[in-house]
C-alpha cells in the first residue's frame, strides 16, 4: 500500500465514508500495515455490514495488540450480527478484562447473552451499563435491549418501565416505542399498544415493522378497515 492510498483511507475513514476507506485501503496487494489500520479497517467493515470479513480483520489487529478493549468489543459485535453469541461472549470478557467500565462492552455483552437465550445474564448486563451511563445514546439502547431481555422472561410490566426510560432520554427513537407496544399487546392492552405502533410511525412513516404491529392491534380491536390497510402499508414497504 502506498503512502498516499493510506491517507487517502485514512482520511475517508475519518469523514465517515466506510466503502471508499475500505477500497483505498485495499488497492494494494500488501494490504493495510500496523494495528491501527488493521483496527480501522475492522470497524469500517463492520460498518459496512461485511461481518466475516471484519471478524478476520480485527483478529488480524488484535494478533498485533491484544491488549485493545476497542478492538475485542468490536470483535464481539461483528461475531453477535453473525450469531456466534458464545464467541461474541469471550471477546467481551476479554474486553471487561481490560476496561471493565466502559457501558458500550457491557450492551454487546448483553446482546451475547441475549442471542445465547440466557435472558437473565442479559438483564444484569443492560443494567451494568445503565449504572455506568444511565442516559445519552448508551444509556438509551441499554434501557430498550434490557427491555427486550425482559419480555423474553415474560416481565413485561417490567419491560415496559425499561422503554418508557429509554424514550425519556430520546422521545424520538423509534424502537422503544415499537418495543413497549409489544409488551403492551401482550398484556392485552391493545388500545395502548396502537398509540405506541403510532408514535412510532410518527417518527419514521417508513417503519414497516411498526405497521404491521399496528395491523395486529388493530384486528385485536376488531378495527377491520384500519387493520387492512396498516397491513397494506407494512406490504407496500416489504413487509410480507
Amino acid at each position: 500500500m502506498t503512502v498516499d492510498d493510506r491517507s487517502i483511507g485514512e482520511s475517508f475513514y475519518l469523514r465517515g465514508d466506510y466503502e471508499e476507506a475500505v477500497a483505498a485501503w485495499e488497492r494494494s496487494e500488501s494490504g493495510t500495515e500496523g494495528f491501527e489500520q488493521h483496527y480501522r479497517k475492522g470497524v469500517a467493515l463492520r460498518k459496512l455490514g461485511r461481518y466475516e470479513e471484519a471478524v478476520r480483520v480485527l483478529e488480524t489487529a488484535l494478533s498485533l495488540n491484544p491488549e485493545s478493549a476497542d478492538a475485542w468489543r468490536n470483535h464481539a459485535v461483528a461475531l453477535n450480527q453473525l450469531d456466534r453469541g458464545a464467541d461474541a461472549l469471550k471477546s467481551c470478557q476479554k474486553s471487561l478484562a481490560i476496561d471493565p467500565n466502559n457501558p458500550r462492552t457491557w450492551i454487546v455483552r448483553g446482546f451475547a447473552q441475549h442471542i445465547l437465550g440466557r435472558y437473565e445474564e442479559a438483564v444484569e448486563s443492560y443494567a451494568r451499563a445503565i449504572e455506568l451511563n444511565p442516559f445519552g445514546p448508551d444509556g438509551r439502547r441499554a434501557w430498550n435491549n434490557r427491555g427486550a431481555a425482559l419480555d423474553n422472561l415474560h416481565r413485561h410490566e417490567e419491560a415496559i418501565e425499561s422503554y418508557e426510560e429509554a424514550t425519556m432520554i430520546d422521545p424520538f427513537d423509534i424502537y422503544p416505542w415499537n418495543n413497549k407496544g409489544i409488551s403492551l399487546s401482550a398484556l392485552g392492552r391493545q388500545d395502548e399498544a396502537a398509540v405506541c405502533f403510532q408514535k412510532a410511525i410518527e417518527i419514521d412513516s417508513e417503519y414497516a415493522v411498526a405497521w404491521k404491529n399496528l395491523a395486529v392491534a388493530y384486528r385485536s380491536l376488531h378495527r377491520d378497515q384500519e387493520a387492512e390497510e396498516a397491513a397494506r402499508i407494512a406490504r407496500d414497504l416489504g413487509l410480507s
